[in-house]
């Protein structure tokens, strides 16, 4: 049944699940904890920062206080602006402070009348100024913390802080005034900041922010919209801890704010919701690691346990599998099938088998009766066969004669067979095919015929041609001797023309004769074969040269020859005579308007090496680069070249013998290029 087959598996689904739900909601617990430490973290981080951020701007409050003292009710400016003790007080209380403002006083005009720089300024209203009309229209002696700006006086980025200055009757006295540099805040900032994750400001009630990050900088004094991004503060909430999305950069935050009542203002200290959330992604994906791999194991526990228990059902399938693969090929391709129960000694057989054997259904089927079938010649070799298929040497593949019961022909089969055995190695049964190839071998026996009558053929052609050119050259030097004493001993006798025959005569006899010898030495090439051995290059251009060395000086010809040269396999004598024929021919057909020049050259490629004998002769048309290297084959008139038309033949004959190749390259009028491919030595 289908279900005891796929129950496992579903066992296995369903306890992964059970682990993946186990596994997610150990997870999201995990991370609200963690969200809940950032929460806690944030709010002690707001507490902490509104305690420095008090002390900062109380001692810059306390700076202003005392200046306000000295300035007095009844301020005189002119005196006051003169006076060294009120200048030395406000240059030491301002670099006393952690965060060293400046500290300046404010007449009624919005005039700056003193101030603690070491360097005068120059002087400039600041009457326009926020800070400046809210003492000036507001009697309350409150202080004023305004927004981020730039200094008029000094060209600084300035968070004014400021107090009213007084007069005895309570009108408007003037302004003193610290200018807090916003670096003091991000330095405070900065101070708390854990692996750069905490961001914080400052923002007042209508939403500018006053502190910036160090990063956010160029968004200093920036208005956010406190109804999306803090609606806390629009509720006047003094505290709380709410996960934003910043206005300023976009990251979603845990932040913490606190009110700074008495300055209108409030304290944000935002952590980033992903690096709190940092430790718990790696411990969760430790805890994903260590679940995997319980996984892992696990499934490899079940596959394990499954394997065991489909072993038995597996070799069964493939058993089946394997004969029906077998009858399919039986019937598509007429192959003859057998199964052999090695244990019982018997083998079954398909009807294309019997009739390939000829045999009927009561034949013994046994290892004893199958070779009484093997043709009696190779019935021991077969037996000793079966043997090591038996002992486990070797499967079953043999072509084999057999003599058929039912009309006593002899036939060869092809057989195959695959041995079953048990895990100690004793065979269990063959399966296999059996092919009638008895048409196929007589094809191939007539082609070994052929080719043995082909092989003969050419060794007869070759002593003809061997004892042809021995048998010719009599005749011809007797007609040559005779020839030549018909002109010695009548020459005085004979008119010019008789003595013109006679030298026609001498030369056709000659010539006849150089090409009996061409034939005699092309028909030698090969048919004496010794082993080849490695062959110097070197060598063989040394013997080149000194055979040739009159006819180079005759023609006035350079020979440029490498060295080293390579060594190639071959035999020294032939290659001797490949490359006589090569440079005697680049000599030979040369230009008359230049002197010749033969370069040889040697590249290897892989395991063959080309060597190329280039020159500056006449050249060779296209047309005829295949008509060249055929025996008896002249591109020219026998008056302008002497030669008998065999050389290259005879060079491509070596090549091929040498199992390499010739080949070449040429423009007319400019030179040929001949090259050689010969195997190389490792």
């Amino acid at each position: 049944m289908a279900w005891r087959r796929w129950w496992p598996l579903a066992a296995w689904l369903g306890l992964a699940g059970l682990v993946a739900v186990w596994f997610t909601v150990s997870a999201l617990a995990e991370r609200g904890r963690a969200l809940r430490e950032v929460e806690v973290r944030a709010a002690t981080l707001a507490e902490v920062t509104v305690e420095n951020v008090h002390r900062l701007i109380e001692g810059a409050d306390t700076a202003l206080i005392a200046v306000s003292v000295m300035v007095g009710p009844t301020p005189d400016w002119g005196v006051l602006s003169r006076d060294p003790i009120l200048w030395q007080a406000m240059h030491t209380m301002g670099a006393a402070l952690s965060a060293a403002p400046r500290l300046l006083a404010i007449d009624q005009d919005g005039v700056v009348r003193v101030h603690g720089e070491i360097f005068k300024i120059t002087p400039g209203s600041v009457a326009d100024r926020d800070y400046f009309r809210s003492h000036r229209d507001d009697p309350s002696a409150l202080p004023h913390l305004g927004v981020p700006l730039i200094g008029r006086f000094f060209h600084e980025s300035v968070l004014p802080y400021s107090r009213r200055l007084s007069r005895a009757d309570g009108s408007f006295g003037g302004v003193v005034l610290a200018t807090l540099p916003p670096q003091a805040f991000m330095g405070l900032f900065a101070s708390m900041r854990a692996e750069d994750l905490v961001h914080g400001g400052i923002a007042d009630q209508k939403g500018a922010v006053t502190t910036p990050q160090r990063e956010k900088a160029a968004v200093l004094g920036t208005r956010i919209d406190n109804n999306k991004a803090f609606p806390a503060l629009v509720d006047h909430r003094p505290e709380g801890v709410e996960v934003v999305d910043s206005p300023v950069d976009g990251v979603r935050r845990m932040v913490a704010f606190k009110r700074l009542d008495r300055y209108d203002l409030t304290m944000i200290v935002g952590l980033p919701i992903q690096e709190g959330l940092a430790p718990w992604r790696r411990q969760t994906r430790r805890m994903a690691a260590v679940v995997g791999s319980g996984l892992v194991v696990l499934t490899a526990l079940l596959v394990l346990l499954l394997q065991r228990r489909h072993a038995e059902i597996a070799v069964q399938t493939r058993l089946k599998a394997s004969e029906e693969n077998l009858r399919q090929a039986q019937a598509v391709a007429r192959l003859g099938y057998y199964v052999f129960d090695m244990v019982a000694d018997r083998w079954e057989s398909s009807p294309i088998l019997d009739d390939i054997f000829g045999i009927e259904s009561a034949f013994p089927r046994s290892a004893g009766g199958w070779l009484d079938l093997v043709a009696p010649p190779q019935r021991p070799e077969m037996e000793d066969y079966l043997r090591g298929i038996i002992a486990g040497e070797h499967d079953f593949e043999r072509e084999y004669p057999i003599i058929r019961p039912s009309d006593g022909q002899m036939r060869w089969v092809a057989g195959v067979g695959k041995v079953e055995r048990d895990p100690d190695g004793r065979p269990l049964r063959m399966v296999g095919t059996i092919q009638d190839i008895t048409e196929r071998k007589r094809d191939h026996q007539a082609l070994q015929e052929k080719a043995a009558e082909l092989s003969r053929s050419n060794e007869e052609l070759e002593q003809f041609a061997y004892v042809a050119s021995h048998d010719l050259r009599e005749p011809l030097r007797m007609v040559s001797s005779y020839v030549d004493l018909l002109g010695r001993r009548y020459g005085d006798r004979l008119d010019a023309d008789a003595r013109e025959f006679i030298a026609f005569a001498k030369d056709g006899a000659t010539r006849m004769d150089r090409l009996v010898l061409d034939l005699l030495e092309y028909s030698r090439i090969g048919r004496i074969t010794r082993p080849m051995v490695a062959v110097p290059l070197g060598t063989v251009f040394d013997r080149v040269t000194r055979a040739l060395q009159a006819k180079i000086d005759e023609a006035g010809a350079r020979l440029v020859v490498p060295s080293p040269l390579p060594s190639v396999l071959g035999d020294g004598d032939e290659l001797v005579r490949l490359f006589l024929n090569l440079i005697g021919n680049a000599v030979k057909y040369r230009a008359a308007d230049r002197s010749p020049v033969v370069t040889v050259t040697a590249e290897r490629r892989d395991m063959v090496w080309t060597v190329t004998v280039a020159d500056n002769g006449i050249g060779i048309e296209p047309q005829y680069f295949d008509r060249v290297f055929l025996i008896f084959q002249r591109l020219h008139k026998r008056g302008e070249y002497e030669g008998t038309g065999i050389g290259l033949a005879i060079c491509k004959k070596i090549a091929e013998h040498h199992g390499g190749r010739i080949w070449l390259d040429s423009t007319p009028g400019q030179g040929s290029a001949f090259h050689v491919a010969l195997p190389g030595i490792d």
